[in-house]
């Protein structure tokens, strides 16, 4: 049995065009059981909402070649959903695609949210921690404060760029930059507070904030980090801070420190899949300073619905990486491999 991705479905129905021999995706689909998964259909929906012809199109390949859906919990089938898409109305469609993309701004504003606190986290201790001495329990407060501050609203945040990101041609990068500028700011606007509550001695210093700490020195402080900021990415001047401290605390390429926020993502996540993107993307981030890709996410929930019979089909260089990675942990993303090098042989 398999289970085509996105790209892999828009390439067999003839939406986009494949560089490598489509008829022979085309073969295994008419002779093997295979699935769509419903990740994979809330994407063609969004993408081509506005043109109702081509969800048809989609449908009508569905249905021509018995494609069955492969629903899960974190993309359930919506409230309005209509399996006949051949046959679907607008009025049918707008409805859906309403439930649809409540759907996606909801469950990837959470797991985007859960990487961004994960990275302003790490930004914060790594300041506190920059010397390699343990800092004064005023610096930890300092910390613990304005991270708790921001990340109040993190979320808020987040699914108000996936909803306007939507509404424009290439949400991924509207994602991308908002989580560069996002991470910026807060890295921008806490980090002066760390650096001084290094300095503090006593609570008396805390009698007259404006004294302790003035806005002029604030406004510094905060602007000689912005200026740092304008010459590279939020994540390039994370990954800057990560360096220095794992030098100054014996952590080559934050192996420690990685392996402790490891474990908030396998407490918080049930499914191995996003356990390994998550665990993936913060590498990429923290140790080299690389970008957030919303897709590589949907990439990890359609993994979610690989069970021990199915086999992935994907063209995606990206995915098929991730795989090769892991295929001696998992056999079925070995199984893949070998069907997509015979497709694309």
């Amino acid at each position: 049995m398999y289970v085509l991705d996105t790209n892999a479905f828009y390439y067999a129905v003839g939406i986009s065009e494949c560089t490598y021999d489509v008829e022979k995706l085309r073969e295994l689909v008419r002779k093997n059981e295979t699935f769509l998964s419903t990740t994979s259909l809330f994407e063609f929906l969004t993408k081509y909402q506005n043109d109702i012809e081509t969800v048809k199109q989609g449908g009508r390949y569905l249905w021509q070649n018995h494609i069955r859906l492969a629903s899960n919990v974190i993309n359930p089938l919506p409230e309005h959903f209509t399996d006949d898409l051949v046959n679907i109305t607008e009025r049918q469609l707008q409805l859906m695609c309403t439930d649809v993309l409540e759907n996606k701004i909801d469950v990837e504003s959470r797991f985007t949210t859960l990487l961004f606190d994960v990275c302003l986290f790490s930004g914060y201790y790594f300041v506190v921690m920059s010397d390699g001495n343990e800092p004064c329990e005023y610096c930890y407060s300092a910390m613990t404060a304005a991270y708790r501050m921001f990340t109040e609203v993190v979320l808020d945040v987040f699914r108000e760029l996936y909803r306007d990101g939507y509404k424009t041609d290439d949400c991924e990068n509207y994602i991308r930059n908002g989580f560069y500028n996002l991470l910026a700011f807060m890295l921008e606007k806490g980090i002066p507070f760390i650096e001084k509550a290094k300095t503090v001695t006593s609570d008396d210093e805390f009698q007259n904030i404006d004294i302790w700490f003035p806005a002029e020195e604030y406004t510094r402080l905060s602007g000689n980090i912005a200026s740092k900021l304008q010459t590279k990415t939020s994540t390039a001047y994370l990954q800057k801070l990560a360096v220095t401290y794992w030098k100054n605390n014996n952590d080559p390429e934050l192996k420690k420190h990685i392996g402790k926020l490891k474990a908030i993502f396998d407490k918080k996540i049930g499914h191995q899949a996003l356990q390994d993107y998550c665990y993936d993307t913060m590498v990429n981030i923290l140790v080299h300073g690389a970008a957030l890709w919303k897709n590589d996410l949907l990439d990890a929930i359609i993994l979610c619905n690989l069970q021990d019979a199915h086999q992935l089909i994907t063209y995606d260089n990206g995915v098929i990486k991730r795989m090769e990675q892991r295929k001696t942990e998992y056999k079925k993303y070995d199984e893949s491999l070998a069907i997509i090098a015979q497709l694309r042989s």
